[in-house]
């Protein structure tokens, strides 16, 4: 009864280490690593009227998301320019990465600040995943 007992653990045994050996060569060496860098981009066509906006995105390819940041002085800020102008942009990248649509993660925020000098700045953020 003990022996039968010894040889059903050391079969499960080898068993478990039989598995854990093919999943440790799956694990990324230097040949196959990932790419999780991000890539700020700076679209040609911002479709932004106000002269002192500016548009980025931050895109990560790995998981096809991306931030676009609309940034305006405080005083020229429109948050409906701000939307449209962002709107169009996703638009553009959207079909410049082959992408078939995308969907927004949260919602998106504002965020007022000063700069060195002094000047008042409107920023406007939105998150977003792109579905192929």
């Amino acid at each position: 009864m003990k022996k039968s007992i010894a040889i059903i653990f050391s079969l499960i045994f080898a068993a478990g280490s039989a598995f854990a050996q093919s999943e440790v060569s799956a694990i990324p060496d230097e040949t196959n690593k990932v790419d999780v860098s991000m890539k700020v981009i700076v679209p040609e066509n911002q479709h932004t009227v106000d002269k002192t906006a500016k548009i980025k995105i931050e895109y990560i390819p790995m998981v096809d998301e991306a931030r676009i940041y609309y940034t305006a002085m405080y005083v020229t800020y429109d948050q409906g320019e701000a939307m449209n102008a962002i709107i169009g942009c996703l638009e553009d990248f959207t079909k410049d990465n082959k992408y078939y649509s995308y969907k927004y993660m949260d919602r998106d925020k504002e965020r007022y600040y000063k700069d060195k000098r002094g000047i008042g700045w409107a920023q406007y953020i939105s998150h977003v995943k792109f579905i192929r």
